[in-house]
């Protein structure tokens, strides 16, 4: 009877320990390491579609992570917390959107790199960005607009 109490206190503590490690590993891939990041902030005039936590993209590579969201009472203007990768050196007048790179993935911070030879620093606050489309508004503009297409 003992020897059964024993066993079962055993495996009992084995997968509590996996369970543990489990949830070990998975903390630390949402974190990402924030150590080799650096956080920026900006600002919307709306953030509709995007969550904390999600992906920060550049050219579908995941370079970030959404910190926070915020709404600012004085501007009514959503302000987007986001940590980037210490070995990205992006220009200040690089460009934000909201969206989702493919139709199947989820809304994501999406990055376009500028020109300047000016660089962000941590801490800054990004101002150029573009108002996120719905789907309904991007479907809308590809059939009543030229979808991008060149006009002749």
């Amino acid at each position: 009877m003992a020897r059964q109490r024993s066993g079962a206190i055993i495996s009992s503590g084995l997968v509590l320990l996996v369970a543990g490690g489990f949830c070990v590993y998975a903390r630390a891939s949402q974190s990402g390491g924030s150590q080799d990041r650096y956080p920026v902030m900006a600002r919307f005039i709306s953030a509709n579609g995007l969550a904390v936590g999600a992906n920060v993209d550049m050219d579908g590579v995941p370079v970030g992570r959404v910190t926070s969201i915020a709404l600012d009472p004085a501007t009514y203007m959503a302000n987007v917390g986001f940590t980037l990768d210490r070995t990205l050196s992006l220009p200040t007048d690089t460009t934000l959107s909201i969206g989702s790179p493919t139709l199947t993935a989820d809304t994501a911070l999406l990055v376009q790199p500028g020109q300047s030879a000016d660089r962000l620093k941590p801490g800054a606050v990004i101002t150029n960005t573009r108002e996120p489309l719905s789907l309904e508004q991007q479907v809308s503009n590809y059939i009543f607009g030229n979808g991008g297409l060149p006009s002749d």
